[in-house]
């Protein structure tokens, strides 16, 4: 059994794609209920072997440690049987071979295991035939389990009688039922009518997202609807208060669309992962309209641009929306929770009714970020340095910030007291200092903290304003100054929709990695690491941080469906 799972593996490993040839999908047999295509693999796999980033990896101690293992020494010989075998070294047949390759997933009645089509193109007819007189020794040894059959340019390989493949000077076709195999000869040679490309699902997924990409995968929701019901066997009411605010919404529509499709695009710039459903968010009605923003629009604002952002998030969600029709979508064992909640947050709002004038008071839309301080304003400096957090959110009305400023300075009040009785902080009081025409309550301490190696708490110095309709609550004053200059710039209203925005700066991150240095490399050590390799294992942290512009994770809303998309650019 041996010989014909090495002869399979072979032919799946090095065979791959023709240059400018119609996509597989046009010649993928029509009934699957799941289909995957790869496109120039063997490229990008080249562009990965030139880059930085593999030669960062290599140098880590992580993989030199790896090296030194029994099971690396054993992969290392395989690869050398594997070369001699092929006459080639494998980066150089990643490059002269791999290519367009596609799997087709079919069902089968009554039987949990599906049948498969699996498509390779080849892009260099030469080297495709340099391995079949490779793998020629391979096939005639497992004469006892392996068929063959010329069938005019065709040369037919049945395993077994479970595994049908065909080979082409230009490609190779294999499945798992004989009948699957000659729709898949004939769409190879054009001769079929119907493919993947023409299931109509299949086509939705491409007018939304596109047809050429280097990797795309296609599921047909509405097959597994008709298996699993329309809901897909999930309850009415949800059973979580953040799986109901974070992606009801998403699930929903899901439940509605024809296709999940995904995508990923590489190239030396970077990397875009997508993954859509179709639909549009008026179909479920009034009790999701405050999911969703609207397609055409921002959607949430774009991440003001500080100094030294490192990242941030912001999401779109019509919170008093959400929390009026509560008892609509969760179930009713988690109503209790939000009395709960109410009779709690009540300390902080005497005499306000939460569901009638604190939950209305938030606007569309809330923002988190981090950015980089300094502590010019100290005699000193903390010992752990933390970026400045803030927190941003619109209001429906410019007034109810008079309302937050109030709690803000309730809980400031508090929480200086406290810490200022048990010796954490020097003493403060409250203050208000005004930039570019914004008041900004904050607070001053008394005596200037001073000392090198500061108590951690020293890295917060709350603060708050109201800006452009929009409440912000800071621990740092230097960062809300920035940022009360960015909000009263307009926003560009011709960006991308983004219903949700999840954002890393890692070059900025590098930045804090580097100052806090000395204290990390001080934790390696205390976990028994030899002091060279802390260093080492910090340093290569930098180097990676500083070779990523961006990552960025987002969802938005499209005229005909929504999508989620992970997105990362390579600094230059």
């Amino acid at each position: 059994m041996r010989t014909p799972l090495l002869l399979i593996t072979l032919v799946f490993s090095y065979a791959v794609f023709t240059v400018n040839a119609a996509l597989l999908s046009a010649a993928m047999p029509r009934n699957a209920v799941g289909y995957v295509e790869i496109n120039d693999l063997g490229q990008r796999l080249i562009q990965l072997r030139d880059s930085a980033y593999y030669s960062d990896a290599l140098d880590s101690p992580q993989i030199k440690q790896a090296m030194q293992q029994p099971q690396y020494e054993k992969i290392a010989a395989g690869r050398k049987v594997a070369e001699a075998y092929l006459g080639m070294n494998l980066w150089t047949a990643a490059e002269k071979l791999f290519g367009e390759i596609a799997v087709g997933i079919y069902p089968k009645a009554e039987v949990e295991q599906p049948d498969l089509v699996v498509m390779i193109r080849v892009t260099d007819p030469a080297a495709w035939a340099h391995v079949r007189e490779r793998l020629e020794p391979l096939i005639t040894l497992a004469e006892d389990t392996v068929k063959r059959e010329m069938r005019g340019e065709l040369e037919l390989l049945i395993i077994e009688g479970k595994a049908f493949l065909a080979l082409h000077k230009n490609w190779i076709a294999a499945a798992s039922t004989a009948a699957l195999l000659d729709q898949s000869i004939a769409g190879l040679r054009g001769d079929a009518k119907v493919v993947v490309a023409h299931n109509p699902a299949f086509k939705k997924m491409e007018r939304d997202m596109g047809a050429e990409h280097f990797v795309r995968a296609w599921t047909d929701l509405g097959y597994f609807r008709k298996l699993a019901g329309e809901r897909f066997n999930l309850p009415e009411k949800y059973d979580d208060g953040f799986m109901s605010l974070m992606f009801s919404g998403i699930m929903e529509l899901a439940m509605q669309s024809d296709y999940l499709g995904l995508t990923l695009d590489a190239d030396k710039t970077g990397l875009k992962f997508t993954a859509g459903i179709e639909g549009e968010p008026k179909v479920l009605g009034d009790k999701f309209d405050w999911f969703f923003s609207k397609s055409g629009t921002p959607g949430t604002p774009g991440m003001p641009a500080v100094s030294g952002l490192m990242g941030g998030l912001s999401i779109h969600r019509n919170l008093s929306g959400w929390y009026g029709k509560r008892e609509e979508l969760m179930e009713e064992r988690l109503q209790a929770g939000f009395d709960k909640f109410e009779s709690e947050i009540g300390n902080l709002f005497p005499g306000r009714d939460i569901g009638e004038d604190i939950m209305p008071a938030f606007g569309s839309t809330i923002t988190f970020l981090a950015a980089k301080q300094s502590f010019e304003h100290f005699k000193g400096e903390p010992g752990i340095k933390l970026p400045g957090f803030a927190l941003l959110f619109d209001l429906k009305r410019p007034q109810d910030g008079n309302l937050f400023q109030l709690v803000f300075q309730t809980i400031v009040t508090i929480t200086n007291v406290v810490a200022a009785e048990q010796g954490e902080r020097e003493p403060s009081v409250m203050t208000a200092v005004v930039h570019e025409g914004v008041a900004i309550n904050t607070i001053q301490y008394l005596r200037p903290p001073q000392g090198e190696r500061l108590d951690i708490s020293y890295n917060f110095m709350p603060c708050a304003a109201t800006v452009n309709g929009r409440f912000v609550f800071c621990t740092s004053l230097e960062l809300l100054k920035s940022l009360v200059t960015e909000l009263k710039k307009p926003q560009n209203l011709n960006r991308l929709n983004r219903n949700f925005n999840f954002e890393l700066h890692p070059s900025a991150l590098a930045g804090l990695v580097a100052i806090n240095s000395r204290t990390l490399v001080a934790k390696n050590i205390q976990t028994g690491k030899p002091a060279e390799q802390a260093r080492a294992e910090i340093q290569l942290a930098e180097r990676l941080l500083k070779a990523v512009e961006i990552l960025r994770f987002s969802t938005s809303v499209k005229d005909k469906g929504f999508q989620i998309e992970l997105e990362g650019k390579w600094a230059e």
